[in-house]
């Protein structure tokens, strides 16, 4: 497990919800700084927050930590994949 390639995860998963820190972490009751921590690859998720983590961001507990999610891109209107 590649810590920043999990916490850059997280942060394109985010900002892919159009979300800030802060919603995303007012939904799993924790705080921004927490969030920030992760996506600066300073720390791990706990492992009690996953399935409600995957959830809020619509990807598998595998996908956040691969680091290997496949957005759709928008283009001219039209999704991609």
């Amino acid at each position: 497990m590649d810590i920043k390639k999990i916490g850059t995860s997280i942060y394109n998963l985010r900002k892919s919800k159009n979300m800030t820190q802060k919603q995303l972490a007012d939904l799993l009751n924790i705080s921004d700084k927490t969030i920030s921590k992760w996506e600066r690859g300073l720390g791990y998720p706990d492992i009690s927050f996953l399935p409600e983590l995957s959830s809020v961001l619509d990807v598998s507990i595998d996908d956040i930590f691969l680091g290997e999610t496949n957005l759709n891109e928008i283009i001219g209107g039209n999704m991609r994949n």
